[in-house]
């Protein structure tokens, strides 16, 4: 894979949340042996050494042969984002928050996923998720921006299937590539409610002790570390700490933004639960507030009732009374699959087909029991929030494992045809735009050799 097109990948999959975690950890956790440093100026944005380091880590954990060779590889690949993102302050390309946010949520509740929960994400981070989205919100913005720039570059890009054809036919046959096995999948998810009696009980009780903090008899802080269901912040007397507009749900951001410093609001909902909550301080767009978080309990009746409901749909989709895709519109929890007729996209590929081997494990043994169409049984899942719902799976399609060829796989070679065409029109752009920016490589790393003329030698020196 060329260089710009595998930087390109780090940015959306490997340099997604994960990568900042591990920034994170790198530079939480410092040691008297290792001082962050500019290692690299593009324009008015500076590389780090940490920058590097989190890069070469993540490769290595990639199976990358470790070395000054990788190093220096991708250093070209950060000098190549950098020369993006000054060039895009400059042409005034900016991410909206809309954005940012919908990128942060996706980016966390895929490794959610990976890593069980909400709580062990939290746990192995030391940080609530909205502190966590906080300070991540910049790099994000940063790393879309870079992303629209890119696009702008290869706007132009559109090739024919007579150009597909004549791309695969060039490729030496001992290149042509081996595709793993695939699938294409839906989903319906149905998630529990709780009764409407259970949520007027939270209610009240919820309504008590907000009465309780206003009237002086209890302290906020003794309600929040008892009472609240908020992990991440119930033990910090239910203090989120800073946040900007955006990280939290809309209906918080709009409580906050309504009230006074000290002043403790009304009872109100979101997808979470009741809530009430005090602000601290507000700094700008930022505020600071502390919650507590009553959730209504969902009972095995609820549970139970969420399968019933999927048996029927089930029974009704068999019968040739329903479709699949319409009873996933009209029945669907998932938001994102919902709004595709049920049908799953992996994200780090943007496509319909999931290979095999990176199904979690309850997928992979249901669809591995149905052959293409039909729909398993309704199957208890536990959410990445801990909640418990009930799904039912319909296998679309399945590929065994084969050469790539212009029949079942020719949406990846189009991509792999338009990829080599993006990667000619970027070599244009950097080599047009590289010495029009002042560019800055450390001792350390002039002796890198690089694809692109970053820093041109001065003679006399």
């Amino acid at each position: 894979m060329p260089s710009r097109a595998r930087a390109l990948c780090a940015t959306r999959k490997a340099c997604g949340l994960f990568a900042l975690l591990l920034a994170g950890t790198a530079t939480a956790q410092p040691t008297a042996l290792t001082i962050d440093a500019i290692i690299a100026v593009v324009g008015r944005e500076a590389v780090l050494h940490s920058d590097l380091v989190v890069r070469v880590e993540q490769a290595k954990q990639g199976g990358a042969e470790a070395g000054k060779a990788l190093e220096c590889d991708l250093l070209e690949d950060v000098l190549y984002e950098k020369l993006l993102l000054e060039q895009a302050k400059l042409d005034s390309v900016e991410s909206d928050d809309a954005q940012v946010d919908a990128e942060l949520d996706r980016r966390i509740r895929y490794f959610v996923q990976q890593i069980g929960s909400e709580k062990k994400l939290e746990e192995f981070y030391g940080k609530s998720i909205a502190e966590i989205k906080a300070d991540f919100r910049q790099q994000v913005r940063d790393q879309l921006m870079v992303q629209q720039m890119q696009q702008r570059i290869t706007a132009d890009v559109n090739i024919t299937p007579r150009e597909v054809k004549r791309f695969y036919e060039r490729i030496p046959e001992d290149s042509i590539p081996l595709i793993s096995a695939e699938v294409e999948h839906a989903v319906i998810l149905r998630v529990p409610k709780p009764s409407e009696d259970e949520d007027r009980r939270v209610r009240r009780k919820i309504e008590e002790h907000r009465e309780a903090v206003v009237n002086g008899t209890k302290e906020f802080c003794t309600i929040a570390i008892l009472y609240s269901e908020d992990p991440g912040s119930a033990k910090d007397c239910g203090e989120l700490g800073m946040v900007p507009p955006g990280v939290m749900v809309p209906e918080f951001d709009a409580v906050a933004a309504s009230l006074k410093e000290g002043e403790v609001s009304q009872v109100f909902k979101t997808q979470y639960g009741w809530h009430f909550m005090q602000l601290i301080e507000r700094r700008g767009e930022q505020y600071n507030a502390r919650h507590v978080l009553m959730r209504p309990v969902v009972t095995p009746a609820d549970l139970n009732g969420a399968r019933v409901l999927l048996d029927s749909v089930r029974t009704e989709i068999l019968a040739g009374r329903l479709t699949f895709e319409k009873a996933a519109v009209e029945y669907s929890d998932d938001e994102e699959s919902r709004g595709q007729n049920g049908i799953l996209i992996e994200p780090n590929d943007n496509s319909t087909r999931w290979a095999i081997g990176e199904l979690e494990q309850q997928t992979f043994f249901v669809l591995d029991k149905l052959k293409p169409g039909e729909i398993g049984e309704p199957q208890l899942v536990v959410q990445p929030d801990g909640m418990k719902a009930y799904r039912l799976l319909k296998l679309i399609s399945r590929t065994e494992p084969h050469r790539a060829n212009l029949k079942e796989d020719y949406r990846l070679i189009q991509q792999a045809a338009e990829g080599k065409q993006r990667s000619e029109l970027i070599d244009r752009w950097i080599n047009e735009h590289i010495g029009s920016i002042y560019v800055r490589v450390d001792d350390d790393h002039l002796s890198c050799p690089f694809k692109y003329t970053w820093v041109t030698p001065v003679t006399g020196q």
